[in-house]
């Protein structure tokens, strides 16, 4: 194993390299005298930080030493109503997440680290290898990103991996994948969000709007199809891979715009979390795909709220509850095949419509729902001719491509009278929001329930 290799390198503080000495994650190791603050630990922990660094390409900046965290309780503790804090000596953040503060607050590694002398197995009291041990494993217990977990006492070193059902129970493995930062992953990526200033938006997203006919297929009951990666993978009944299917369209559809708003915030290339490559680990992958979900989840609640308040309960898609978690060989082929599309540009009736090909035999075998056909659909539109000023409800929606179809209707008129007020120029007119009016009308004036 690579992390054999310990010789206790920097047992002296004076041999430590001034970048670490200075950095912000590793210089609380020092003293202002230069010493260790814990001459036994402190070597040990640098020689890992060092570790990861050079061999694993783990940037400094994506390191926090000595992170104080709420350590969820075991059954037993529970029971007794107990929870404590704790104190992990080096995590690892995923650095493609950065919040308001411009902060990771992802954890991906977390690493637990004895004195030289305190062998692994051994037992006994909190600084016994098993005590260590204990609270490596309530951490990952607690934590729902993180995904590796390393114990080392610099001259023995273990590596586990986070059992996807059982947080508790870490999976030893032979060795720690190599660490693929954000900046390598928008170099390795195909797909990747990059500035160009003389864009119109001052960007270039590099995916392509779907077609009804690709869009089909990728969803498709083919072998290729990520209905039927779900549910030969993952043992699903057909109607359990639509609802897992739905859930990975959910995420790709936010991680398109939330990588667009890094790029803007960072000022530098980013790759979307659906993006893979031969550097792609896919235990990380699963973890982000995951985060991604909920984050998309959390944007909708806010988004809702801001128009109807806190009883959210019908409105929203997903409950509280519900996660993006499947096999990381499943969730890699998954987003293999929907990384080069783009569901933000692709349009509403394309969407919905494949939606109601790709489910209308699933819904009609099996629970007797039927889908109204296009034409019909067109031709109530029609006669409608539903305008910026009018109020348009459904009853029972279905996938609201009754709906969608008015909403474009609508757009395209708006747009039309954009282009005559403008002289024919379509310079500033945005054709997904062409005027005030329908963007008011867009999220105030359409009602479905089902």
């Amino acid at each position: 194993m690579p992390f054999d290799s310990f010789t206790n390198p920097f047992k002296n503080p004076a041999t430590a390299p001034e970048v670490y000495r200075n950095h912000h994650a590793l210089r609380k190791l020092f003293l202002a005298n230069g010493s260790y603050v814990r001459p036994a630990e402190d070597p040990v922990t640098l020689w890992m930080a060092d570790k990861l660094h050079r061999e694993y390409n783990v940037p400094l900046e994506a390191m926090e030493l000595e992170l104080v965290a709420d350590f969820a309780p075991t059954a037993q503790e529970a029971s007794g109503g107990r929870r404590y804090l704790g104190r992990v000596d080096l995590v690892i953040y995923d650095d493609r997440y950065i919040d308001a503060r411009r902060n990771l607050d992802v954890a991906f590694i977390a690493v637990e680290l004895l004195e030289p002398n305190i062998a692994l197995d051994s037992d006994g009291d909190e600084q016994s290898g098993a005590g260590h041990f204990k609270r490596l494993n309530a951490y990952m217990g607690g934590s729902a990103s993180a995904r590796y977990a390393i114990l080392s006492n610099g001259n023995e070193t273990r590596v586990y991996l986070r059992d996807l059902e059982y947080p508790r129970a870490l999976q030893p493995i032979g060795d720690l994948p190599k660490y693929e930062s954000a900046r390598q992953a928008a170099q390795h990526s195909p797909y990747t969000v990059i500035l160009k200033p003389d864009e119109p938006d001052g960007i270039v997203t590099g995916l392509t709007p779907l077609t009804r006919d690709k869009f089909r297929e990728v969803l498709g009951d083919t072998r290729s199809g990520c209905h039927s990666i779900l549910r030969d993978n993952e043992g699903l009944q057909p109607q359990e891979a639509v609802d897992a299917m739905v859930k990975f369209l959910f995420a790709k559809w936010y991680d398109e715009q939330a990588t667009i708003d890094l790029a803007k915030q960072t000022g530098e290339a980013r790759a979307y979390v659906f993006s893979v490559s031969n550097e792609t680990d896919p235990e990380r992958l699963v973890a982000q795909v995951g985060k991604t979900f909920e984050q998309a989840k959390d944007w909708e609640r806010k988004t809702l709220q801001q128009k109807f308040g806190d009883n959210l309960t019908i409105r929203l898609a997903f409950k509280e509850g519900d996660k993006l978690e499947f096999k990381p060989h499943t969730t890699f082929e998954i987003v293999k095949r929907l990384q080069p599309w783009s569901l933000r540009r692709s349009s509403a009736d394309v969407k919905g419509g494949v939606f109601e090909d790709f489910l209308g035999k699933t819904f009609r075998d099996d629970l007797g729902q039927y889908f109204t056909p296009t034409p019909v659909i067109n031709l109530m539109v029609g006669i409608l001719q539903p305008t910026v000023n009018d109020f348009i409800g459904d009853p029972a929606c279905g996938s609201a491509r009754m709906l969608t179809h008015a909403l474009d209707y609508v757009r395209k008129q708006e747009y039309a009278k954009a282009l005559v007020a403008n002289g024919g120029n379509t310079d500033g007119i945005n054709p997904e929001e062409p005027t005030e009016e329908f963007v008011r009308f867009r999220d105030n004036q359409l009602f479905g329930a089902e």
